[in-house]
């Protein structure tokens, strides 16, 4: 039962720590629904992995540690959370550490959530873009520092430069984590040099294919090719995850060891335009939330120059409201995209668990 698995840092875990040996469906990093057999191996491996990036980075293992997970359904208020003492997880009995906060969200009750985070410090901070761009979309991040945020590892999608700006106006480092649900962690972003991403040699091999690359901003970019190393279900070799980057041998920093940038896809922020050349697309929810105030979003390209919107948990949009969408979206991809507005109830997410905001079809 995928609902009660967990993400830890970017890679589906149990929640428990353990389970059989089972089959079970993903949204597929790719787009495409990949069915893959995991075991409890994957989960105690993945897991050592994830926190080992603390150690090697020699960050403060007493401080807390709070994480946010998409929930697979509705809940009562928008989200749950369990605390608990240890925030190493099976590490937890051989180092002092600080505790462990793990919130499950969907549409959460902004008051509420911050009710509850500010009952303890919330230390490393491991989460989603798009839920701090929705949760901050008309007010300034400094609440996350007034209540301890020492570090915000950022997992399952980008942050674009001005939530990064924000984070640091707010006197708050960022680290992202590039990672896919079938592999687990592929890369932890360099501190000297941000966007650069060190490949996680012990759990991945990386190759980039360029036979059926594109250029964006003048960078030729290929498939991200991706061989895990701990395959003790189902081997993924060479397995196209679906992304697009830049491989080097070497990271600028002077690491000794393979990088990768320009990563693009976890988003699928990339436009096909009709001329055949693709182009870099973003529309954050924080600039959507100051048009329209929805329980959630989805933008598909379905054409060379279709946009479909959809707004879920809106009964009725304003003819302002979707002239002000359709400038929006046509300001960021171009005038020559037919912008289609679509309000629903719930947005049918089918198998994309990650619910991206945006995903083109035509690539």
């Amino acid at each position: 039962d995928v609902a009660k698995q967990v993400e830890i840092e970017g890679s589906l875990l149990p929640a428990d720590g353990t389970i059989p040996t089972k089959k079970f469906a993903t949204s597929g990093s790719s787009g495409t629904p990949v069915q893959f057999f995991v075991s409890d191996m994957n989960a105690h491996y993945n897991t050592v992995r994830s926190l080992a990036q603390y150690f090697m980075e020699g960050r403060d293992l007493t401080l807390n540690r709070t994480r946010f997970s998409r929930a697979p359904r509705r809940i009562q208020d928008g989200f749950s959370v369990k605390k608990k003492d240890g925030s190493l997880g099976p590490l937890s009995g051989l180092f002092k550490c600080g505790t462990s906060k793990e919130f499950l969200h969907i549409n959460p009750n902004r008051d509420l959530l911050f009710k509850e985070l500010a009952k303890d410090p919330i230390g490393y901070l491991v989460v989603q873009p798009g839920l701090v761009e929705s949760l901050f979309y008309d007010i300034d991040i400094s609440f996350l520092s007034e209540h301890g945020t020492r570090l915000a590892i950022l997992i399952d999608e980008e942050a674009d430069e001005d939530l990064r700006n924000r984070f640091s106006a707010a006197g708050i480092p960022v680290r992202a984590i590039y990672s896919s649900q079938e592999v687990g962690y592929i890369g932890a972003e360099c501190k000297d040099c941000p966007g650069a991403f060190h490949v996680a040699q012990s759990n991945v091999v990386i190759e980039v294919d360029n036979r059926d690359g594109v250029t964006v901003g003048g960078n030729r970019l290929g498939r991200v090719l991706v061989t895990h190393l701990h395959s003790y279900g189902t081997p993924f070799v060479r397995y196209d995850i679906g992304d697009y980057a830049a491989l080097s041998k070497v990271c600028a920093c002077g690491h000794d060891g393979p990088a990768l940038t320009n990563i693009y896809g976890r988003k699928k922020r990339l436009l096909k335009r009709a001329d055949g050349s693709v182009v870099p697309f973003s529309v954050t929810a924080r600039s959507l939330l100051e048009i329209v105030k929805c329980e959630e979003y989805r933008i598909r390209q379905t054409a060379l120059d279709t946009l479909d919107v959809e707004i879920g948990g809106v009964g009725q949009l304003s003819a302002d409201q979707v002239a002000s969408l359709k400038s929006l979206i046509k300001e960021r991809a171009g005038d020559e995209f037919q912008v289609r507005i679509e309000t629903v109830q719930n947005i049918d997410w089918g198998s994309d668990v990650k619910r991206l905001g945006f995903r083109s079809e035509m690539i």
